[in-house]
């Protein structure tokens, strides 16, 4: 899961168990929860997760072992391709490499100045950037109420200037939501930070992609003398200015591939609709140099979503009669990559995005040992409330003895931090499941397959299949709810994809 900033996350029962007056499950559904198993989830995991794939970069070999691997359980359960390659959507992507030669930054205010050159600076574009005296606004991410009034127009034409990220400043998030409905023309981060990369981008390279060109400009410095003129930036709208030369950056084409399977409904009307259980599996390769261990297995995140995608996927394949409605199976590559896979998807959909009543993604399903403490039995939600597939998951987790609960601290600020987001976008009700936000080991090197607890992970993936079922069989479909404050740009793409109809 892609995070800026590690949540305290709130407090939770240890267990749960249905209660004896919980309605039981129906002989179809009792059918298709026996057939996950613990046992295989730990063995597919142990491959995807092992050494030999060097982490799942994105792109990479182990990334591309891993998408034939998931093709061919998907292949063994007898499921029909539902790529435009066999079991494989593939993309057409670019690598976008920061060239520093040539690179050049100042900062201006109240007669002072500080210059930098490509030493200690991260780029992030899309193609080569020149400004002169550009006007700044200054997000001060360690007071958020600072810019709690400030609307997404305040910073359009603007250079944005903030802090480089770290664990310990309280507006990244509020930041962030920011930042994704403003046009700013650069974002300036100044200090130093674990939490930059490389500056190296995928972008999608079809022909009628905008993404390339709508991406916001990113230049990180790392420069006492610039981080001692920003710390004096009152915030908002000032008179400081930023001058900077910025080369068009290499280019490196590639092909990545979203794997997908598609169940066909039993139902005539129904099957033509579809339902969506996703997981992304890649992670963040190796480190680059070191001693000992430098392979980032992401066991957990997210090799337990895609291992349970194709658990499902395997279950429900047997289901006899089989859901009435069409279920696709799918893993997405690039999510730690800024959701590049489920991005590519939502430009470029397989099965009609107005057709599609629901997602459900996967992620983080397999460790319960959360930084909040052990999660057994417990599964939270990602924007829980904002659709009916709240209710729905409620109710297939009392069925299956999983507490679904919403989880005060993450459950909306990590609505945006996985690969449902890209669903949810363009109006499809999209929501992400997850055992444990936090854990030892996040994006460490000791995220390792033997650290999951199976038994727990498929209970948890026995609550989806039912859900799943729910959904696939309900005439009726899962929808925004119109009360929740955060759901209108989602009711207004709903609308939109559905012709004006609510």
């Amino acid at each position: 899961m892609v995070k800026i900033l590690t949540l305290a996350l709130a407090a939770s029962s240890l267990s749960w168990s249905a209660s004896p007056q919980a309605p039981a499950l129906n002989a179809a559904e009792r059918a298709v929860t026996g057939r996950i198993s613990a046992s295989r989830l730990r063995a597919r995991l142990s491959f995807l997760a092992s050494d030999a794939l060097q982490g799942r970069d994105t792109p990479s070999p182990g990334l591309d072992v891993a998408a034939e691997y998931i093709a061919s359980e998907f292949r063994r359960a007898g499921l029909e391709p539902g790529g435009n390659d066999g079991y494989f959507q593939t993309a057409s992507m670019v690598q976008l490499t920061p060239n520093k030669e040539g690179f050049s930054l100042k900062l201006e205010y109240q007669g002072r100045s500080v210059e930098a050159g490509p030493d200690g600076a991260s780029l992030s574009l899309a193609s080569g950037l020149s400004l002169t005296a550009a006007p700044v606004f200054k997000l001060d991410l360690a007071d958020p109420s600072s810019f709690a009034a400030v609307k997404p127009t305040d910073l359009d034409g603007r250079v944005v200037i903030a802090q480089a990220p770290h664990r310990g400043l309280k507006g990244i998030q509020a930041a962030f939501h920011l930042l994704s409905d403003a046009k700013p023309t650069l974002l300036l981060l100044v200090g130093e930070s674990e939490m930059l990369g490389s500056g190296e981008r995928l972008v999608d390279a079809s022909p009628d992609s905008a993404s390339a060109r709508q991406a916001t400009p990113r230049v990180a410095v790392h420069s006492p003398a610039l981080s001692a003129l920003f710390d004096s930036l009152p915030p908002g709208a000032g008179t400081a200015t930023v001058t900077l030369t910025a080369p068009e950056p290499l280019k490196t084409p590639f092909t990545l591939r979203n794997v997908v399977a598609v169940l066909r409904g039993s139902d005539p009307a129904l099957k033509s609709t579809y339902v969506m259980v996703t997981a992304h599996y890649d992670h963040i390769g190796m480190k680059k140099s070191g001693e000992g261990d430098r392979i980032y297995n992401g066991a957990n995140d997210d090799g337990s979503g895609t291992v349970s995608v194709v658990e499902l996927a395997q279950a429900l394949a047997a289901a006899r009669p089989r859901p009435r409605r069409s279920l696709v199976f799918m893993t997405f590559f690039g999510e730690e990559k800024g959701e590049l896979g489920s991005r590519y998807y939502a430009a470029h959909p397989l099965f009609p995005l107005a057709r599609t009543v629901a997602d459900l993604n996967l992620e983080q399903v397999g460790r319960t040992d959360s930084t909040d403490g052990p999660q057994v039995g417990t599964a939270s939600l990602t924007g829980f409330g904002y659709s009916t597939l709240s209710d729905i998951l409620v109710k297939a987790g009392k069925l299956t003895g999983v507490k679904v609960y919403r989880n005060a601290e993450a459950s909306d600020a990590y609505f945006s931090r996985s690969d449902n987001q890209k669903l949810a976008d363009a109006g499809i009700p999209a929501h992400t499941l997850c055992v444990a936000f936090d854990y030892p080991d996040y994006h460490g090197l000791g995220d390792e397959w033997q650290k999951v607890d199976y038994s727990n992970m498929a209970r948890v993936d026995r609550a989806v299949a039912v859900a799943l079922m729910m959904v696939a069989d309900d005439p009726a479909t899962p929808r925004w709810n119109p009360k929740n404050s955060h759901t209108a740009r989602y009711l207004k793409a709903f609308e939109q994809l559905h012709g004006g109809q609510p």
